[in-house]
């Protein structure tokens, strides 16, 4: 990092790495131990742990939604050949540090006993990488400038959705939850334009950031489009299905 080295340790190739494969086969194992539909915890107790953490959620984000607004500079949206400051990568590496406690959504899932109805490939594609995405950045010294619009607008979607999960903990309704998922999709379309706009130089040419890693971001967020639009839903046997077993 070219403004904090002091943690740089925190974006080494093993602290990268190891933690998300670790994530993944502790999600495998997890979804295997629980039964389908019996919540490990108390109903009342998961509700409480839950809206705690929601609450959690909606400050960070909303933290790191203020600290990273400047980067939208109207029209230029994204940001784009916007210089590098010691802000911005402060802030990206909150929002780097925020994708741990993101984890935590999966494991509710798995304690709630929904894993055969929620945990997609998706869910636990996205939690497993998309770190090492941020982590990138940051290890290379591009975390600021323009890149700050991918952390950008993911906070803002974060503040939405937790919010969301908030609201409806009380058994309210929301009636934006249709425009939420399209916000969702949206944001993804967003970021692979912006990494579009990067690349061709047009009509801004980017000079701060790498060129190599708006490649990295545009590869992305193809897997991003194509899972979210197409394979939402696909959920692999990462669990043993008791119910059938037992049928």
């Amino acid at each position: 990092m070219k403004y904090y080295p002091e943690y740089n340790h925190v974006v080494s190739w093993p602290a990268m790495l190891i933690p998300p494969a670790i994530y993944v086969v502790l999600a495998v194992l997890a979804s295997r131990s629980v039964t389908p539909g019996k919540p490990v915890l108390p109903n009342s107790i998961l509700k409480n742990v839950l809206r705690v953490y929601n609450v959690v959620q909606i400050v960070l984000c909303t933290y790191m939604t203020i600290g990273l607004l400047p980067v939208v500079q109207p029209p230029n949206v994204f940001g784009i050949d916007t210089s590098m400051d010691a802000a911005g990568e402060w802030f990206i590496f909150c929002h780097y540090l925020s994708k741990f406690l993101d984890w935590f959504d999966t494991f509710f899932i798995i304690i709630k006993g929904n894993a055969k109805k929620q945990l997609s490939f998706l869910h636990v594609y996205h939690h497993s990488s998309i770190g090492l995405m941020w982590g990138i950045l940051l290890m290379y010294d591009n975390a600021g400038g323009t890149a700050r619009y991918g952390a950008l607008i993911n906070s803002v979607t974060h503040v939405f959705m937790y919010s969301h999960y908030l609201w409806t903990s009380f058994g309210r309704k929301n009636p934006f939850k249709a425009l939420l998922t399209k916000w969702q999709i949206c944001q993804f379309y967003s970021c692979f334009i912006h990494a579009v706009l990067v690349l061709l130089g047009k009509p801004i040419v980017e000079t701060h950031l790498k060129l190599e890693l708006a490649w990295l971001q545009f590869c992305y967020h193809i897997t991003m489009v194509y899972l979210f639009t197409f394979k939402m839903a696909w959920i692999p046997r990462l669990y043993i299905d008791l119910e059938d077993k037992s049928a």
